[in-house]
């Protein structure tokens, strides 16, 4: 073991001391500890797509990130064909010229979360996959997306300048699982539990001497906007650059990961019924 992970049955591993293909562009995977973020990156790496099942492999909880390469690899089959390799994969000059989508499976773990924005700037990150586990509270991971992601200034500056939106697919993980929330009621959850968190910043900002009426909280920390009575999910407001989607898949079912796929190779976004 490594880290706190089993690099055989992950089949993924930490980057430092492997060699890094080329890449054209990073997503990253994160959310709190549990939600299958792992489990995401092991489908999107390793799974063989003539295979008509997969099962997840077993993880766990881990303080290093895990890296992964999708690829569309030409094995004398149609160019359209997906294939990956991983830290430990093949290097052949074939392969390292297919490398398309460079993926950072990002710890769930509190005491890392004040790190995973500098992750997520444009110039490093191209769009992101956020995992909640359809069958526990969101409270954790909504905690993660609010602080980190949506009123962090470093992050919301930095998509503002470059002129374009951050776009996260939320994916609610083990929707096939006794329990399970589908992605309509996780979204109701996440912006209940977002528009919770907002007010209590904006109580201890009115409570404090400098309350301010302008969009920046504490710390400069950026505000949700608030048109009615709860937050929009759908629109978030001009100083905080992020396009949410949400969707659920089960780990046995292959055409959510599938989905999941599609949006991490080529920001696809999956059409929902």
């Amino acid at each position: 073991k490594k880290g706190g992970r089993d690099e055989r049955e992950t089949s993924s591993s930490s980057k430092l001391g492997r060699y890094e293909p080329p890449f054209q562009e990073t997503v990253v995977i994160c959310g709190a500890s549990g939600s299958g973020k792992t489990a995401l990156l092991h489908y999107l790496c390793c799974r063989n797509t003539a295979e008509i099942s997969w099962v997840p492999p077993v993880t766990v909880t881990s303080l290093v990130a895990n890296v992964g390469y999708l690829a569309e690899i030409n094995y004398g089959r149609d160019d359209s064909d997906d294939a990956a390799i991983t830290n430990g994969g093949s290097d052949s000059s074939n392969e390292r010229d297919k490398i398309a989508v460079r993926i950072i499976d990002y710890p769930g773990h509190p005491s890392l979360n004040t790190q995973l924005p500098t992750l997520l700037i444009p110039s490093t990150t191209s769009r992101l996959v956020f995992a909640f586990d359809a069958t526990q509270s969101v409270v954790e991971g909504v905690s993660l997306l609010y602080k980190s992601i949506l009123i962090h200034s470093q992050v919301c500056q930095s998509w503002k300048r470059s002129g374009k939106k951050l776009v996260i697919l939320v994916v609610c993980t083990k929707s096939d699982e006794k329990g399970a929330k589908n992605h309509k009621r996780i979204k109701i959850q996440v912006r209940n539990e977002l528009d919770r968190l907002r007010k209590v910043d904006l109580a201890l900002a009115n409570g404090g001497s400098n309350g301010e009426n302008n969009n920046h909280g504490r710390n400069g920390a950026v505000k949700l906007e608030v048109k009615g009575k709860t937050i929009d999910l759908e629109h978030l407001g001009d100083d905080i650059p992020v396009s949410l989607h949400f969707m659920e898949t089960g780990f046995c079912d292959l055409a959510g990961l599938n989905a999941v796929r599609e949006f991490v190779a080529n920001g696809t976004l999956p059409k929902l019924k």
